[in-house]
């Protein structure tokens, strides 16, 4: 399995419009998780996936596994998603074409966010949070590094004393860092967690130096409110959200 994330710059100031959009009764879900290629073998399927938007930046992160060629494509051929893309389109600062599989799959392509880190202590489906930040030009092999220094031998290691934690990734595109981890449980026992074991410290005061201007988000209850809001989450493995 793996994680990517892909991007869209929508214009600040509609996140309630668009978070209708999305919202449950008005998204006409996938008609399976599982995707094909072209001539029609199984390639592989989403396990989970998650929405989530922050002032210009929307990213949908995805859980996989299989061909991630073929992701583009299968998610280009969904009647839900055509829908939603033609009532996200009044919203983008770039328009595009997503009404041809052709179309979404160059998108799709476009799109694609730089994974930079990611790991797992265990390979499932479950609940997805992400955090964004503004960074400066040139910092991916900083961020990196940080990731890798902060996180990785800590996430290479079974939980302990019922830690949420799933797994973490990080990805980047253009001025744009997003965090994403999967958990179980709560969001606020997440939130928690991560703070007072010291990675969501530890990790924001290794980025600092590459971020566009700082932020505060010392504490769980601010941890907690810098993430991105979250639109949609479906999973494969969690009851009721296929």
């Amino acid at each position: 399995m793996a994680f990517i994330a892909i991007s869209y710059r929508v214009r600040p100031g509609h996140e309630e419009e668009i978070a209708e959009i999305f919202a449950e009764g008005n998204f006409r879900r996938a008609d399976s998780a599982e995707y094909r290629d072209e001539q029609g073998r199984r390639a592989g399927r989403n396990v989970s996936t998650g929405l989530f938007i922050e002032g210009e930046l929307m990213t949908r992160v995805v859980q996989f596994e299989g061909d991630l060629r073929q992701i583009g494509r299968h998610m280009g051929g969904q009647q839900g998603v055509k829908e939603a893309e033609r009532k996200l389109s009044p919203f983008l600062q770039v328009p595009r074409d997503t009404e041809t599989v052709e179309g979404f799959q160059q998108y799709f392509q476009n799109a694609l966010m730089t994974c930079v880190f990611q790991e797992f202590r265990e390979e499932r489906s479950a609940q997805l949070a992400a955090w964004a930040h503004r960074i400066q030009p040139g910092a991916e092999d900083g961020i990196c590094e940080v990731f890798e220094r902060v996180q990785g031998e800590v996430l290479s290691k079974p939980a302990e004393g019922g830690d949420p934690l799933i797994a973490s990734a990080a990805f980047i595109k253009d001025d744009y860092l997003v965090w994403a981890v999967q958990y179980d449980g709560e969001f606020d026992g997440l939130a928690r967690r991560l703070v007072d074991s010291g990675l969501a410290p530890r990790t924001e005061d290794g980025l600092r130096p590459f971020l566009a201007g700082g932020r505060d988000a010392a504490g769980p209850e601010r941890f907690g409110a810098a993430a991105m809001r979250r639109l949609q989450m479906l999973s494969a493995g969690v009851p009721g959200e296929h």
